[in-house]
């Protein structure tokens, strides 16, 4: 598909910001007239002038957990039409303003809770303001008379500022990895070799229960298991609360973990395809003051697929042709164990730790076969190669937490000692073996070659976070940070000798690295409310330091300094059941040592790898404007984004003299995202539920590559539907369709590809036992094409795998496992965004 570029992008981005613009204030214009209590019949009949006002809070029956987010809808007695609506705030509140004259009831639900219905409500001209105090919500799982009624959760919820991924409702995630659940979300991209992108970058935090992961970006998300996930948070614009690091935003994986009383568990299994399978447990177990859990985890999972590329060369009036093409295949295998202990001293005081261990092999190989030749004609030359590759090692981490609330409510204090490390044996096995026009082998020597590379991270973590109420809805949180991350690599070449038969290393290309990076950060927000208005004012500095040592004696350039990360976060509630946020970040990508380490690396015979030292930290200013509401029987999201990343970090390939590539990475100046997302989730019958989601959005990317000037862009779009149909006997079945549009790289473009996958579940005994069988890629549609071209220099490549890929999957509860309704946040670390609207 060919990308749209325009010359000039300044005249484009006008009339595309205000296409943008006027569509969003359309949609308000009409979603709100949609809802108003004057349209239609949600006045109800009412004639009277609309003064009257009805309040009240929602907490959570048992534990006095103020609930947000929660449904409140006002309606009629007289014909049970809505008169309004609203969404309860951080601090549990609603307010339903200008409700006419008359007598109501009132309907208070939340997601996973039995409906609460308050009934003989009356609104007079003596009693204009009504206050219905304290509306508790039970918890939907209740047993009664030996039968369990659960009230099923929604596959996606969109909350202001974030959205939820519930991983049990996703048929299609049992027996994958928290990638598999990701292919299903909004804003969310993911390849066939399951690399993650969020709204189209790939710089973006992991967070597992809050804290980071010690292995980076798509990497852990394939370590952890679907069935292990509760949720999945995507926060795409965090307060200043929370690292700066992704210029994308945030992916929070949080684990199940808790459970209110005595022993309970989960136990999964899943087969599939290609000799993919995976086993894991959880146990907890609580008893009066203490909460102990253990688990562990199996899992390894194989793709296999095929590869071909060209690549042309230009040297004079000689074009240089290199055909390749042959198996690629990859595989992802891991195991951990993990376990914890939570304290509760009094009710006011929690101290916990928890740690886990574990091991990593992301492997791959394969044998391609190779065709050179040139025009002018010169003769052909054929080989082979085969390859095998281990990236694997052993990890840990360990957590302390304390927390203290104070008398006052959301009077708290909490701190962390975070520390993970891990040691990585990186190996590379190539071998080239010349061959005839039929790639048999010829009577040589093969060229063969083996690198390996040892790793050694640490990372220190140290927090402290205070917050304050000032007044009724207003608070100041303060914090503190301490990061320390240590990293050591040892990269040997080894060349085979046949006359010895021996591996000799080659200490040209040999090569170590010392990388330390140091970051102090303290925060301060203000957030508070006024009327039906919310605002939040945060400041976060960040003092760096930087260094690298190189065993060649080569520096990379020093980095000391201060940076400082404003947020800011506007919201507007409406009667209508709706709201509208608007929100400004300011974030950071720092390049790891593997980007910054100045030694070439051995890829193959005609690819090297060099970081580049003087490589400095993307930066980028991120907008966003967001409305969601309650229409027409569906949840309607709608938001609009910009993002200006300067120093746009990009990988670049340049020609060699001798015709090989050297890769390297570069700051440009910068790149532009302009686009809008529309998120529907949409009930039509009892038994189906649809989950539709669409990005639109401008890219333009600018810069320079060895003196050339690159000004590109491309509109570019994805979209999914998500379809979850409840059958007879138990059974559920789950359809979605993915697309991915195609995009501009640096240096050429990605085409774009869909996939269909489908998935049945079936309930046995009580919902204890549950069985699951997918199908993915039905239609084997997934690939990943791509062009790229530079000075000297075209290439085409091309990877599919093979499809469609099935799975089985086994997941028995033990006691009725079920994870614990947590509303104080503090189960297993889970993220709050602090928009306090």
């Amino acid at each position: 598909m060919k990308l749209l570029c325009l010359d000039n992008f300044e005249i484009l981005m006008k009339p595309t910001l205000a296409a943008i613009i006027t569509i969003f204030l359309f949609f308000f214009t009409l979603m709100a007239s949609a809802q108003q209590p004057g349209g239609g019949a949600g006045r109800s009949g009412q004639d009277a002038a609309p003064i009257g006002t009805v309040t009240g809070t929602i907490e959570e029956f048992g534990t006095g957990n103020l609930m947000e987010y929660a449904n409140v809808v006002l309606f009629s007695v007289r014909d049970s039409a809505m008169v309004t609506g609203a969404v309860t705030t951080m601090d549990g509140k609603f307010t339903l303003e200008k409700v006419p004259f008359g007598r109501y009831y009132l309907v208070a639900n939340f997601i996973g809770f039995n409906k609460e219905t308050i009934q003989d409500i009356k609104v007079t001209p003596q009693k204009t303001f009504v206050d219905l105090g304290l509306i508790k919500l039970h918890s939907s799982t209740e047993t009664l008379e030996a039968v369990e009624i659960t009230a099923q959760k929604q596959l996606i919820e969109y909350q202001i500022d974030k959205k939820v991924v519930n991983v049990s409702q996703d048929i299609m995630a049992q027996g994958g990895s928290a990638v598999t659940a990701l292919e299903n979300t909004p804003s969310v991209q993911v390849d066939i070799d399951g690399n993650v992108s969020l709204r189209g970058s790939s710089s973006f935090t992991v967070l597992i229960d809050g804290r980071p992961s010690i292995l980076q970006g798509s990497d852990a998300l394939q370590q952890i298991p679907a069935s292990n996930i509760e949720t999945i948070e995507i926060i795409t614009n965090p307060s200043a609360k929370y690292d700066p690091d992704g210029v994308a935003g945030i992916i929070n994986v949080v684990l199940k973990e808790k459970i209110d009383k005595g022993l309970s568990g989960v136990v999964n299994g899943s087969v599939g395809s290609f000799n993919t399978n995976s086993f894991d447990f959880l146990l907890n177990y609580h008893y009066q003051k203490f909460n102990f859990f253990i688990g562990a985890d199996y899992n390894n999972r194989r793709h296999e697929g095929e590869r071909e590329s060209r690549d042309e060369t230009y040297r004079n009036d000689t074009t240089f042709y290199r055909d390749n093409f042959g198996a690629r295949n990859r595989g992802r295998e891991g195991y951990s164990v993990r376990g914890g202990i939570e304290y509760f001293i009094t009710g006011r005081t929690m101290v916990s730790a928890e740690g886990r261990v574990g091991y990593y092999d992301f492997n791959g190989g394969g044998k391609s076969y190779l065709h050179q030749y040139t025009l002018p004609a010169t003769p052909d030359l054929y080989s082979a190669n085969l390859s095998d590759m281990s990236r694997s090692g052993n990890y840990y981490n360990g957590k302390l937490s304390f927390q203290h609330k104070f008398d006052k409510k959301g009077h708290q204090i909490d701190m962390m000692l975070y520390y993970a490390q891990r040691d990585g044996n990186d190996s590379d096995e190539q071998k080239e073996i010349n061959t005839d026009a039929l790639y048999q082998p010829i009577e040589e020597e093969p060229y063969f070659i083996r690198t390996t590379e040892e790793d050694d991270d640490n990372d220190f973590r140290f927090n402290v976070d205070y917050v304050l109420p000032v007044s009724e809805d207003g608070k100041i949180e303060v914090g503190y940070q301490t990061r320390i991350e240590d990293k050591k690599e040892i990269y040997v070449f080894n060349d085979y000798h046949y006359a010895t038969s021996e591996w000799v290393e080659d200490t040209v290309f040999s090569n170590s690295m010392d990388f330390r990076r140091d970051i102090h950060a303290m925060y301060g927000i203000y957030s508070d409310k006024w009327k039906s208005f919310g605002y939040q004012l945060g400041l976060r500095g960040e003092y760096t330091y930087r260094e690298i040592k190189n065993a060649r004696s080569v520096e990379g350039t020093l980095i000391d300094r201060w940076d400082l990360f404003p947020s800011l976060h506007l919201s507007k509630s409406f009667a209508n059941n709706s709201q509208l946020l608007a929100s400004y970040t300011r974030r950071i990508d720092r390049p790891s040592g593997w980007y910054l380490d100045p030694f070439i690396n051995y890829m193959d015979q005609f690819n090297y790898r060099q970081g580049n030292p003087d490589l400095q930290p993307e930066y980028t200013d991120s907008y966003e404007l967001g409305y969601q509401m309650l229409a027409w029987g569906a949840m309607i999201s709608l938001e609009g984004y910009y993002r200006v990343t300067t120093n746009k970090i990009a990988r670049i390939r340049t020609l060699q003299s001798d015709n090989t590539f050297m890769h390297t990475f570069e700051n440009l100046n910068s790149d532009y995202s302009l686009g809008g997302e529309l998120m529907v989730r949409f009930d039509p019958a009892k038994w189906l539920n649809l989950n539709l989601s669409a990005n639109l959005y401008q890219y333009r990317l600018e810069g320079n590559i060895e003196d050339q000037s690159v000004d590109d862009e491309s509109l570019n779009w994805n979209s999914r539907l998500n379809a979850i149909v409840k059958l007879p006997y138990e059974l559920r079945l789950q359809v979605n369709g993915i697309y991915n549009g195609p995009t501009i790289t640096a240096q050429g473009e990605s085409e774009g590809f869909f996939m269909t996958n489908v998935a049945l579940r079936k309930d046995f005994f009580n919902k204890n036992l549950s069985a699951t069988f997918s199908v993915r890629d039905i239609f084997n549609t997934g690939k990943h094409e791509f062009t790229s071209s530079g000075t000297g220099f075209s290439s085409y490549n091309y990877f599919n795998r093979k499809a469609p890929i099935f799975s089985l999957s086994l997941s028995w509860k033990i006691n009725n496992y079920e994870k614990r309704n947590d509303r104080n946040g503090v189960n297993g670390g889970e993220i709050e965004m602090d928009n306090d609207f």
